[in-house]
Order: structure tokens, then C-alpha cells, then sequence
């Protein structure tokens, strides 16, 4: 937790946009098992209905945009029913990591280990599955890579 205090209001609502201009902004309701897990990164925007299942880290990268209805699963089961015994098997960990600049449109599912790359997009309804590399565009259930996204900004830096 921020144990920053919140500065006063600026005597504008211009004045006020431009105090939190770097914040990231979370628009409820948003789910979370534990909520410290979570790391947002400058001006992030995490839009309402989504759930982090943050057992692990999940951290969402600079810039970037997540859609409504978005989960994002940290964690699994053995997929073995006799090693998963019900809840008395063990249980999995990984975290997931989404870079600066990208773009997840709404209801999309990111599970656990999973990496977006810096400026990549995934389609409305993609389920994640493996990693995305940067600068790309995947979608699907399981997300594909369609193409490669042509940009000013290399796969190293943004300067802004």
C-alpha cells in the first residue's frame, strides 16, 4: 500500500487532472484473492468487472489498458486428477507480467506464467496461454499472434 497522503485538491479540476496524470487508475469493481500482489505501473488503466487471482505477482506495465471483465490467474492445480485430490493436491504458483504500452481488450483471460510484451495488443475475448512477444497482436481462444504491430517505439524504450 501507498502510505503516501493524498495532496489537496488543486484549486481546478485542469489543475487536479494534472496531479494524477502519472496514477494508475482502477475503475470498480475490481476483484482481488490478496491485493498486494498487484504492481500498476504509471498511467495503467484497469477497467471495471476484473479479477486478479494475485497469489503471485501481477503486474500491469506503464500505459497500459485493460479492458472490462479481464482476469487474470496467477494460479492452477495439477491437471492430474489423482495429484490435484481434490483440494489436497498441490497447488501452482506463477506470475504474470503484462509491459508498458500494451492493449488488452474486454474479457480478456491471461493465465498463470504468462508474459505480454511491451506494446503488444490481444483481441476481446482472447484466452492467453503463452507468452506474447512485443510489438504484437494475438487473439483467439487459445490467443494466436495474428501480426506484428509497425511502430515508432523500439522493443527497448519509449521516450516520452
Amino acid at each position: 500500500m501507498d502510505p503516501r497522503p493524498l495532496p489537496d485538491s488543486a484549486p481546478t479540476q485542469e489543475e487536479d487532472d494534472r496531479l494524477f496524470a502519472l496514477e494508475p487508475w482502477v475503475m470498480a469493481p475490481v476483484r482481488a484473492e490478496y491485493g498486494f500482489n498487484i504492481r500498476l505501473g504509471e498511467g495503467a488503466y484497469v477497467n471495471w468487472n476484473s479479477t486478479f487471482f494475485d497469489c503471485t505477482p501481477v503486474t500491469i506495465g506503464a500505459r497500459t489498458l485493460i479492458g472490462p471483465n479481464c482476469s487474470f490467474y496467477g494460479g492452477f492445480h495439477a491437471i492430474d486428477p489423482a495429484v490435484r485430490d481434490g483440494d489436497n493436491g498441490p497447488f501452482f504458483e506463477k506470475s504474470i507480467t503484462i509491459g508498458d504500452d500494451c492493449w488488452l481488450g474486454g474479457n480478456v483471460v491471461v493465465l498463470a506464467g504468462i508474459s505480454i510484451g511491451k506494446g503488444s495488443t490481444v483481441g476481446a475475448g482472447s484466452v492467453v496461454t503463452k507468452n506474447v512477444p512485443p510489438f504484437h497482436v494475438v487473439a483467439g481462444n487459445p490467443a494466436k499472434v495474428l501480426r506484428k504491430i509497425s511502430t515508432a517505439m523500439d522493443s527497448e524504450s519509449v521516450s516520452r
